[in-house]
Order: C-alpha cells, then structure tokens, then sequence
C-alpha cells in the first residue's frame, strides 16, 4: 500500500523513536521501517502497526493522490513526450535538409 512516508516519519521523529525504536515497537524489522520511510510503501499489516504505535487512524497515513493531480501528471507526460518528438522531428528535417544544401553546394 502507498503511505505516506513523510508523515511517518515526522510521527516517528515528533515521538523522538530511532527508526530501531519504531521497528520493535511495530514488531517488524528495521528495514520495513526503513523502506517505508523510503519508499512509501508498507503492507497492510505493517500499516496497522504503525497505526497502533502512532494512535491514528490507518486511513490518515495512506498518500491518497488527489484524481485531479493524477490527471494533471498523466497530462504533463503526454506533454514531454510530443515534445521530445518534436525536437526529433526537428532535428531530423535539419539533418536532411543540411545534406541536401551540401549536396547541392559540391555539384
């Protein structure tokens, strides 16, 4: 599941837990812990540790993208890809057409 991981950690860090502190708190490894705070990725079960330890609702760790952030980002993907496909193209016609002008130069 996607959490969020900055939250975790300013829970853990308010709290003033060593991630090691954390870990055996949750009843997991230090490297769960660590690859949450990383990565933002826990399992259900880790979730429900931290949860517990943190006295907050699972729900308020999760990282929710809103739906219109998620469009706006797919948006922005489409557009530096048909932008990088127009500087190919571009670059492309200048190759060529630099070679026709030099082809017809030497004649």
């Amino acid at each position: 599941m996607e959490v969020n991981a900055q939250l975790i950690k300013e829970h853990r860090t308010s709290r003033a837990y060593t991630q090691q502190h954390l870990a055996d708190a949750c009843s997991v490894s230090l490297r769960t812990i660590q690859r949450v705070e990383r990565y933002g990725v826990a399992s259900p079960e880790t979730l429900m540790s931290l949860s517990a330890v943190f006295s907050v609702e699972s729900s308020q760790l999760l990282s929710i993208k809103p739906k219109a952030v998620a469009e706006s980002s797919e948006e922005e993907t489409l557009k530096k890809q048909i932008n990088i496909s127009i500087v190919f193209i571009a670059t492309t016609i200048g190759a060529v057409l630099g070679s026709v002008i030099t082809y017809a130069v030497t004649l």
